[in-house]
């Protein structure tokens, strides 16, 4: 909690009550205004397609608006207090830190001494039904809660930042943007966190790679499906109920054609403040909860929670990169978890299935993907200068272990 000094106090106490009441509305007002929802929002929906032989497609990706990406909410002219992400416009077409690459075995040295620590599950953390579920044109997309008010959202903090990094939405692709030794994987889950404090102007995203061949469903990563099942089929529901209407307008009008249809409008599922307690979260990764030579009989791994919990490992493949979508800026501190995810053959025809599944407010698809389905970019080349690629494993660090109490 910040202090007030004692100049700063005085000047408080002679302000009359009133006035101080209304000072205070207002300050709330131009914040909960100012801010606006993580949510995906068809205003957010940039002028671009994964198919490569669309006007719009990855080749001319750096022709493309990026005025009002999503991305804009995380910078300082959004009234935000925790995040400053520095975009620069749509740089697309620069060579300096591009994603995604092509990430082989070498001979780089890991510079990470621990693997990427997730804080202690508490009673108050974010659970399943917290996290609201989108199909948007480009990509399935998972949201977590805005605010810390009702839960506590997921953090990280990786070696070299002294600072957490916040989780604010997973999204999958297919197939794969990243390929590891020449392969490229039948999916791509995104965890897209936000850094906080002294990190607030760059983003981590760690990256499980999928591969469709287990012999049964993986019960997590069902989950995830089922949930964009739900939206795909309550958007099927509002369209054929939005089909019967039409026909019978129709035949009400005997015939007559509809020239004009009227959108509906749509209006955002929350309207609250951004507040990350950052002297909360930051207290869930304090140095004292860690083993220590004196008590290693006593320590153990930590419990991960979701989506956590789907990691299949704890090395992973590290570079600097950036968005792999317009603006594609060169802001992202990449991990690639080295080992895939299993899911079965069924649960990928689902997926491929719910990711063309999107429907605009007139109830036709927007053709943003491949004729495949896929929505991957293209591999870039990679700048070794800028952005060395290494594979942190066993042999640079061990699993973290933690005291009791913080396991």
């Amino acid at each position: 909690m910040r202090r007030f000094d004692r100049n700063k106090t005085n000047l408080v106490h002679s302000i009359s009550p009133t006035m101080l009441i209304i000072t205070l509305l207002c300050s709330f007002v131009v914040l909960v205004v100012g801010q606006e929802n993580y949510l995906w929002r068809k205003d957010y929906m940039l002028d671009f397609s994964y198919d490569t032989d669309a006007n719009n497609g990855p080749r001319d990706w750096e022709s493309v608006d990026t005025y009002n990406s999503e991305y804009e909410q995380f910078t300082s002219i959004q009234w935000h207090l925790i995040f400053d992400l520095e975009l620069e416009g749509n740089v697309c077409e620069s060579e300096l830190r591009p994603s995604p690459i092509a990430l082989d075995i070498n001979d780089n040295e890991c510079p990470d001494e621990h693997d990427i620590r997730t804080r202690r599950i508490t009673s108050r953390d974010c659970k399943k039904d917290d996290i609201t579920f989108e199909i948007t044109p480009h990509a399935l997309r998972a949201y977590y809660p805005y605010h810390d008010l009702d839960c506590y959202r997921p953090t990280i903090m990786m070696d070299g930042s002294d600072s957490p990094f916040l989780l604010v939405w997973m999204e999958l692709h297919a197939r794969s943007e990243h390929v590891v030794d020449g392969k490229r994987y039948d999916a791509e889950l995104q965890m897209v966190h936000m850094g906080t404090r002294n990190s607030n102007d760059e983003m981590a995203t760690v990256s499980v790679l999928i591969d469709a061949s287990a012999d049964r469903d993986h019960p997590e990563f069902q989950f995830l499906l089922d949930q964009w099942q739900s939206v795909a089929d309550a958007e099927e529901d509002r369209c054929e109920k939005r089909r019967a209407n039409r026909k019978l307008r129709e035949n009400v009008r005997k015939g007559a054609i509809i020239n004009s249809i009227r959108k509906k409008k749509t209006a955002s599922k929350q309207n609250s403040k951004d507040i990350l307690d950052s002297d909360n979260a930051s207290q869930f990764h304090r140095r004292d909860q860690y083993c220590n030579p004196n008590r290693q009989s006593e320590c153990g791994p930590r419990r991960r929670m979701f989506p956590y919990s789907l990691w299949p490992s704890i090395w992973y493949f590290r570079y600097s990169g950036g968005l792999t979508t317009p603006p594609c800026s060169s802001i992202v501190n990449w991990r690639i978890i080295d080992a895939p995810m299993l899911i079965s053959r069924k649960q990928f025809r689902q997926l491929a299935k719910l990711q063309a599944s999107y429907r605009n407010d007139e109830c036709d698809p927007e053709p943003v993907l491949t004729p495949q389905g896929e929505n991957f970019r293209p591999l870039q080349e990679g700048n070794s200068n800028r952005q060395p690629v290494s594979h942190c494993t066993s042999q640079h660090f061990d699993e973290s272990l933690y005291l009791p109490g913080n396991q």
